[in-house]
């Protein structure tokens, strides 16, 4: 073969490759599944937790979709956002809202409940994080790794 053509598949080939990298950036070399978002502690009260951020990066706050969910006796008794914290290395923050789905009953509640933006920038940074929920069955903990 002769040099020049095959200089010129070459440079035609890492054209490709610069191409398709413009035109298929990948930000994540792996994507995040529901197995990695969700997570679930089982009890008496089962709590399941959602990390909402990577599926709606619209969202400029740490967001958790939460779920407690029981047989019997009434959940209203746990006052969600102020049993909850969000530990990120070696800090925590406290969530600055909690919006209750309107089908939320007794044995069921279930809602989002959102923590300060700069917890963002840790998360982003750290990639680990803890969900503590404390007063349900001792103190829940919830892990994630992103």
């Amino acid at each position: 073969m002769d040099k020049r053509v095959f200089i010129g598949i070459i440079l035609i080939i890492i054209g490709f490759a610069i191409v398709y990298t413009v035109y298929n950036p990948v930000e994540n070399s792996e994507e995040l599944n529901d197995e990695d978002l969700i997570k679930i502690s089982y009890g008496d009260v089962q709590i399941t937790a959602i990390y909402l951020n990577p599926k709606y990066p619209e969202l400029d706050k740490p967001t958790f979709y939460i779920r407690f969910d029981t047989h019997s006796g009434d959940l209203y008794i746990y006052d969600i956002q102020n049993m909850t914290s969000l530990e990120v290395g070696d800090r925590k923050y406290h969530p600055i809202d909690w919006k209750e789905d309107e089908n939320s009953w007794r044995h069921h509640i279930m809602g989002k409940l959102i923590f300060p933006h700069e917890a963002l920038k840790v998360i982003k940074t750290e990639k680990k994080f803890k969900l503590l929920i404390d007063g349900v069955e001792g103190t829940r903990i919830l892990e994630w790794e992103i």
